[in-house]
């Protein structure tokens, strides 16, 4: 009870819609072309941004989305649609080249994830829900922060910001698991999978790359409490996202259909969360913005 009126207070509560400006600056966005990535996107370009690149799986779903943005806005020449498969490595690496080629790069909200209902691997033998929400996102953090620390500049702080969730705090990590060698490969296996713990945890798991990629921009040149990019992540609460359409079946999909509409935000209120979060400022680093809460 505790948990759907908690949920109910956050549909009908949404947060507060940001009006900063965002006028010269260069945003990515990566899960763009659908859900709260593309709300976020669209609300960046509203918000005056320079340039907003979608970085998206699809292209030809993300020539959509810079469409329908276009025509939501009434603004052109600002949205590029870039190749990013969150699943491949090669992939996350040319899209981090091509960024490195910006002439600067001031906002990149790392909001691309997975719900996996069923167990699958990636080409690389990691559960996908792991590979995508904590390993690829690590590695395109990683490969995004030296454009972001060269683009740093005394009036302005670039900001990375990862899309989590407040799913991360009700994990329990189970003694069986803190007794192995690599916890990360303990959640590596079929057997017992359940879809609801495996993507809280790989949200556990990429706070810890949240802050550790906190930790790589001290400033060199300044005082030890100042940094060279602002590193945070946020939850954008429960949105009607399309994060959970592998469940099908149309007894599913009525169920879902009506949790969504009692229980669950617009992306396009969802969006809100991961716009305001990038423009917090320094109190921000290394902490997690919640329904206009920032937090530990």
């Amino acid at each position: 009870m505790a948990l759907l009126l908690r949920f109910l207070w956050q549909a009908w509560s949404p947060p507060a819609d940001p009006k900063t400006s965002f006028n010269g600056k260069n945003v990515i966005v990566t899960g763009a072309n659908t859900g709260v990535g593309f709300e976020a996107a669209a609300k960046f370009v509203a918000l005056d941004a320079s340039r907003v690149i979608l970085g998206v799986r699809d292209r030809t779903k993300g020539d959509r989305a810079k469409s329908l943005i276009e025509e939501r806005t009434g603004k052109k020449g600002r949205v590029e649609v870039w190749q990013l498969d969150m699943n491949s490595y090669d992939s996350i690496q040319d899209f981090a080249r091509r960024a490195s080629s910006l002439d600067h790069l001031d906002v990149a909200v790392l909001n691309a994830g997975v719900y996996m209902v069923a167990y699958e691997e990636s080409k690389y033998g990691w559960e996908e829900t792991l590979q995508v929400n904590t390993l690829s996102t690590a590695l395109l953090g990683l490969l995004l922060l030296p454009k972001m620390k060269a683009s740093r500049s005394e009036n302005s702080l670039p900001v990375l910001e990862i899309v989590s969730s407040g799913n991360h705090e009700r994990v329990t990590i189970p003694e069986e698991h803190r007794r192995v060698d690599n916890l990360l490969k303990s959640y590596n296996s079929a057997n017992g999978y359940n879809a609801l713990n495996q993507y809280g945890t790989s949200k556990l798991f990429v706070m810890y790359v949240m802050q550790t990629l906190a930790s790589f921009v001290r400033a060199s040149d300044t005082a030890l409490e100042k940094v060279d990019v602002i590193v945070t992540s946020v939850c954008p609460g429960a949105s009607k996202s399309e994060i959970s359409r592998g469940y099908n079946g149309l007894v599913i999909k009525a169920a879902k259909a009506v949790l969504f509409a009692i229980f669950a935000r617009t992306t396009e209120a969802g969006s809100r969360s991961l716009v305001s979060g990038v423009t917090l400022g320094e109190g921000a680093h290394g902490r997690f913005w919640q329904h206009d809460r920032l937090k530990q």
